[in-house]
């Protein structure tokens, strides 16, 4: 097994390519009733095989929420290959549900915990500060893990970066299409290239938006774009995580 590259968030090693969620959860981004089958196909130990191919072919990393089904995924691949897996979660649901989705972390290797795009993305802004941020970055911080911000704004990306909050880590939409990368594609990008903390892009593909027999071309876009230090890759199936990490593998000349 080649593992892939990392980069460095505040002394953890994350790695250039992690497993994204959304499709193996029910957040496809396309339709409610191919959300609906999922969660009914997707149980716990169908997510876990899925990581486990990943595993074997040098992916370990995981982006996703403070959710039970992928985390009992993570630990079921985890004993199933022998591997640990890098975790890297983000809240969900009710804020005020953070406490305890930090304890539901505790037996799992998750360094890094991201507010969650949509809190972020709506937080209540007053004279350019979000208001009580720092409150939920420092439960976090308390918690023993590294604070990260999850968004789908570059203006507020922007504003996070400039305002002196403990973030370490910003992730954000990076796809050829624009796709949930608001108010513009411009915004993003240019935030991005602008801050100096890691940036993880998530949807390099668009939600499958992405011109058919292109995959390589649109993932080679996304890890050239200035900023981006590490993507995030969802697959549904081991057949189509050994496609897209073979097409990240040559890209990156992993051998």
């Amino acid at each position: 097994m080649v593992d892939f590259p990392t980069i460095d968030v505040e002394g953890v090693k994350v790695p250039k390519l992690l497993i994204g969620i959304n499709s193996l959860l029910g957040w496809s981004h396309t339709s409610y009733g191919r959300d609906r089958w999922i969660i009914k196909y997707y149980t716990a130990r169908r997510i876990a095989r899925v990581f486990e191919r990943c595993i074997e072919l040098g992916v370990y990393g995981v982006l996703g929420p403070v959710w039970p089904r992928l985390i009992d995924a993570i630990r079921m691949a985890e004993k199933g290959t022998g591997e640990k897996m890098t975790f890297v979660s983000t809240t969900i649901g009710e804020i005020n549900d953070t406490e305890k989705e930090l304890n539901m972390l505790h037996g799992t290797y998750s360094p890094i915990c991201c507010i969650h795009g949509a809190w972020s993305d709506s937080w209540p802004v007053k004279k350019g500060k979000l208001v009580g941020l720092e409150k939920y970055l420092k439960m976090i911080r308390d918690a023993g893990l590294v604070p990260g911000l999850a968004c789908h704004n570059g203006n507020r990306l922007k504003m996070v970066d400039e305002g002196g909050y403990d973030v370490a880590t910003f992730v954000t939409p990076v796809n050829k299409a624009g796709f949930y990368m608001n108010p513009t594609q411009r915004s993003i990008l240019s935030a991005i290239s602008r801050t100096r903390k890691p940036v993880i892009a998530i949807k390099p593909l668009a939600s499958g938006r992405f011109e058919e027999g292109k995959i390589g071309k649109w993932l080679e876009w996304v890890l050239g774009q200035k900023g981006v230090s590490a993507m995030v890759l969802g697959f549904m199936s081991e057949e189509e995580a050994e496609e897209d990490i073979a097409c990240v593998k040559g890209i990156l000349r992993i051998t």
